[in-house]
């Protein structure tokens, strides 16, 4: 068995939280070492990695960084923070694995990507969905031609989540698009590749400059089309559906998927194909990434660093035309 990576989180809060069962079932496995935790608050460090079996913690990002048992570093802080935080990272040595969205804006993503080139160093974004067995069983299908030549995307993702106070900050990184949109843009590039020609959308912006809810549509060549959505003020969840010339692919959960669903017009249910998490779904991302880190390589192909950028400047777009800026523009 290859040599397990030595795992660290940076930061401590909520994604973290979530995320560190995966990581949990991996050092089980062997894939990672549970090297440390860093966050801002020592005591609040100290208890996260102690209750979850991490060999260190340290009270500072600084700290955490200067460690040498650490190989991969996991970036679980604000948005805002992603790109200064991931850069941190690389200078230090450290491979990086970063939480969506990778950045605020394309000209930061990269400027990061950028820099793990120059130092030689593995660095994603931990899009948790593209990594996930039902997703990449996708194209597959589609090979098959049970659901005819692909020519719509729908997307959406709605929950309400305003009431969290970084969301409605344009400080950091705020709003729903960065949020919840990113995953239907996500999928839609996943699915029409990495080079749409229109973009377009509406949305309603919050009394403190962010983006409370929106539905765009998204453009390929050839007439390829996606028409996706998000809100922070809705509670619909997350749906997802590709519709070709003769049936559909339907993903009843978009971030959770742990079934698709093959769909004949009119409406004839071909087939319902499961993909059970082997634990919550998060540690699909970490073993690519590990993977990568031992093979020497710069990206994972299941989430190359193009479609992160590609998932940038559509954001970027929809959110010059909704008038939604961040400090980082």
């Amino acid at each position: 068995m290859a040599e397990a990576v030595g795992f660290s989180i940076l930061g401590a809060g909520r994604i973290a939280g979530k995320t560190v069962l995966a990581a949990k079932h991996l050092a089980a496995r062997g894939s990672l070492r549970l090297r440390a935790v860093g966050a801002r608050d020592a005591a609040r460090a100290a208890e996260f990695a102690s209750a979850n079996g991490f060999e260190k913690s340290f009270g500072s990002y600084e700290a955490l960084l200067a460690d040498p048992a650490t190989e991969l570093v996991y970036v679980a802080t604000p948005n805002s923070l992603h790109a200064a935080h991931a850069k941190a990272c690389l200078l230090a040595g450290k491979h990086v694995i970063c939480e969506k969205p990778f950045a605020t804006n394309e000209r930061e993503a990269a400027e990061v990507f950028a820099l793990a080139r120059e130092r030689g160093l593995f660095c994603g974004e931990a899009m948790w969905t593209r990594f996930q067995p039902s997703w990449r069983a996708i194209p597959g299908i589609v090979a098959t031609g049970r659901i005819g030549e692909p020519r719509l995307v729908e997307a959406s993702f709605a929950v309400p989540v305003a009431n969290k106070a970084r969301l409605v900050d344009p400080k950091l990184g705020g709003g729903a698009l960065l949020d919840l949109g990113v995953y239907p843009v996500a999928f839609a590039i996943a699915t029409f590749g990495e080079n749409p020609v229109r973009v377009a959308g509406h949305a309603v912006v919050t009394p403190s400059g962010v983006d409370d809810q929106s539905a765009f549509s998204v453009e390929w060549e050839g007439g390829r089309f996606a028409a996706l959505s998000c809100s922070m003020s809705a509670a619909g969840g997350a749906r997802g559906r590709l519709v070709g010339t003769e049936g559909s692919i339907e993903l009843p959960e978009l971030v959770r998927c742990e079934s698709l669903r093959i769909v004949r017009h009119p409406g004839i249910e071909l087939e319902t194909m499961p993909f059970p998490f082997a634990c919550n779904g998060y540690e699909y991302e970490f073993e690519a990434a590990a993977r990568a880190v031992r093979a020497g390589l710069p990206e994972c192909a299941e989430a190359p660093q193009s479609a992160t950028l590609a998932a940038m400047r559509v954001m970027d777009a929809l959110r010059a035309s909704w008038g939604v800026r961040f400090p980082a523009d």
